[in-house]
């Protein structure tokens, strides 16, 4: 590494060495985006609310069973298993109408996507499993397809174990299922994880400096002041805030176009970050126009704005480009980013927290 007219300036890598950093920072990102993925599906949650809803199972009435889809066989080896309780295996329609959140339960245990349940059933049940208030009215005949749709999916898998399924192999399937539609979330989401990653990163160290205020949601005026037992939380759903505010009467903002902006305590733009998390060494070039793009719209407002500009598999194309580019004042490698303990990780906070003196 070495420094070039300011710029923090790597050596340009050959095309075997772009493919290797194409997978390193592929696999890191889909790390951090399998866990972010689970705390914003709430899936470790779901089991509890089924749990909470054990000591009134008795006020199900499971007489209908055939008519929601559950196989004979299967129906008797759970209705007499000394484990399992009906509402724990099988979706009743009346409680998803009370409790419309836990579609993604009965989803999951029946190994089903949301995509898949929209092309059996013609119901988009992503908005409804989201509505952890449940403020969304099921009807009457939507929840009596989805029950057979699940039920029928379910009493495959119980008829498939030879009636052996325990409890330990439900919670299983339903862990196995939501890893599927995460990872096929993935194969579209890694800009939008390599910006989160950066989020995450940055909130981290405004922490360790003493210098985080509060956190902004983007719903509503009100603030989140920090709380140090909340922080974890707050990090693993951070795309429910729109930024933070810092103790030196700066704030850090998380947008688009540019992707992280830096104001002053006069609410002046002094700093902005792009993050180009591409892995596909062909489309640097197009990261880099856009990046720029950008940048020369901010610049237009107030041309003494510093940029920083973080990307991935940066070509010798793209390298001499962001070099002799004076609208970018700082380039990082995202691999060495996401490197907490190396030299170029210690440089970009040390820029970003210049520009918020």
């Amino acid at each position: 590494m070495r420094l070039y007219l300011g710029k923090v300036s790597t050596v340009p890598l050959n095309e075997t060495n772009l493919l290797t950093e194409a997978h390193r920072i592929n696999y890191r990102l889909r790390s951090t985006f399998f866990y972010r993925k689970l705390k914003e599906y709430k899936t470790l949650s779901l089991r509890t609310k089924i749990d909470d809803l054990l000591p009134v199972t008795h006020l199900y009435s499971w007489n209908n069973w055939v008519e929601w889809g559950i196989g004979k066989e299967a129906f008797t080896y759970i209705n007499e298993h000394p484990n399992l309780q009906l509402i724990q295996v099988f979706c009743h329609p009346r409680l998803i109408r009370e409790h419309s959140s836990l579609l993604a339960y009965y989803r999951n245990i029946a190994a089903l996507s949301q995509k898949a349940v929209k092309y059996l059933a013609a119901i988009d049940v992503k908005r409804i499993e989201l509505d952890q208030e449940n403020k969304y009215s099921l009807a009457e005949d939507k929840a009596l397809a989805l029950s057979r749709l699940f039920n029928e999916h379910i009493s495959l898998i119980i008829d498939s174990s030879i009636e052996s399924l325990t409890e330990e192999e439900l919670y299983g399937i339903l862990l196995a299922s939501t890893g599927t539609q995460i990872d096929g979330s993935w194969r579209n989401a890694i800009g939008e994880e390599a910006e989160k990653v950066v989020q995450r990163l940055l909130i981290k160290e405004v922490k360790e400096r003493n210098l985080l205020a509060a956190f902004i949601p983007r719903q509503g005026t009100g603030v989140e002041v920090y709380n140090s037992s909340r922080l974890e939380e707050q990090l693993g759903n951070i795309e429910d805030y729109r930024g933070v505010m810092l103790a030196n009467h700066t704030s850090i903002l998380f947008s688009s176009e540019p992707d992280i902006s830096l104001l002053n305590n006069q609410g002046t733009t002094v700093g902005v970050i792009e993050i180009k998390g591409g892995t596909d060494p062909a489309g640097a070039l197009e990261r880099y126009g856009a990046a720029k793009k950008s940048f020369e719209e901010v610049f237009r407002r107030n041309p003494k704005v510093k940029s920083i500009l973080i990307a991935s598999c940066i070509t010798t194309e793209v390298h001499t480009r962001i070099r002799n580019d004076p609208i970018i004042s700082t380039y990082f490698n995202l691999t060495e980013i996401l490197s907490e303990d190396s030299r170029l990780y210690d440089q970009f906070v040390k820029e970003v927290f210049l520009i918020l003196q």
